[in-house]
């Protein structure tokens, strides 16, 4: 029985209508009356900017994704995806689409724990998991009831995907803050690469909530934003006040509190996060 670990993936990435994909959006907004002098490059960029999301959702995104069990509820609970998934109830586990060849594929993402006494739980708990699956096979159990050995490291979270630009652009909003899950971060951080090579005019517009927003929703966050860093969150870039960098919080910038001493550096913070979103894609 071959147990292989794999990493969270993202591939078959395409944007219907290839590159001049984004022009559906400029389209789109100039049926809405936006007048031609505006050029083209800029009623795009204000089309994201403003979040005016009904011309974003002409564009249309395909991919497929490899998460773990446990995880790939959290992408499910994204809204207007269509997406057809890998079947544990039709398929037997170490076959399939998705893997390079047969075996029994975990995500474990073992480069995060420092503890190696913790590294060989996680690892003896897995092989025993599959052990008790292939074991419940051999002797005749239907697949969808031995499924319910697998545990929630099991690569079985795979989805043939097709969503839109404007929930896109919302999911990766929101899973490449440094609160999102780490599995989830990397495969954002996929898509966020992946989206850029084929909508470059994107650049600089597709991030974090703060970013994309100019203010950060995460008011209060022991750990992220105030107080003692949290011990298994990365460091938030954008957190230090009087920097060239900094995204105040919502609630700091209502209050007036907080301000940054002087112009946001909306490039510099681009290519700070695209440092740390490779290290994400990279998962480890």
């Amino acid at each position: 029985m071959d147990i292989k670990i794999v990493k969270p993936l993202v591939w078959n990435f395409s944007v219907q209508g290839g590159r001049d994909a984004w022009k559906e959006v400029v389209y789109s907004a100039r049926m809405s009356g936006v007048p031609p002098e505006v050029k083209d490059a800029d009623v795009f960029q204000m089309m994201v900017r403003n979040d005016y999301g009904s011309a974003l959702e002409h564009i249309v995104i395909k991919f497929d994704v490899k998460f773990s069990k446990g995880n790939a509820p959290e992408f499910l609970e994204h809204r207007l995806v269509s997406h057809s998934g890998y079947s544990t109830r039709y398929i037997e586990v170490s076959k399939g689409m998705g893997k390079e060849e047969p075996g029994y594929e975990v995500i474990l993402p073992l480069h995060l724990v420092k503890d190696p006494a913790v590294a060989e739980i996680l690892k003896g708990s897995v092989k025993d998991s599959v052990e008790d699956y292939v074991e419940m096979l051999s002797l005749k159990a239907p697949r969808e009831i031995a499924r319910y050995a697998l545990p929630f490291a099991q690569a079985v979270g795979i989805y043939h995907v097709s969503m839109n630009l404007r929930s896109l652009l919302n999911l990766l909003s929101l899973r490449l803050c440094v609160r999102s899950s780490p599995e989830f971060r990397c495969v954002a951080a996929q898509i966020y690469f992946a989206l850029l090579n084929e909508v470059p005019e994107l650049k600089g517009l597709a991030g974090c909530r703060g970013l994309m927003r100019g203010a950060c929703p995460e008011n209060d966050v022991t750990g992220v934003r105030t107080g003692e860093q949290h011990p298994f969150y990365p460091v938030c870039p954008f957190k230090e006040p009087g920097t060239e960098l900094f995204i105040p919080t919502v609630k700091e910038m209502r209050s007036g509190a907080v301000r940054s001493a002087g112009k946001f550096n909306k490039e510099k913070a681009a290519l700070l996060q695209e440092k740390l979103f490779r290290k994400w894609a990279d998962w480890g």
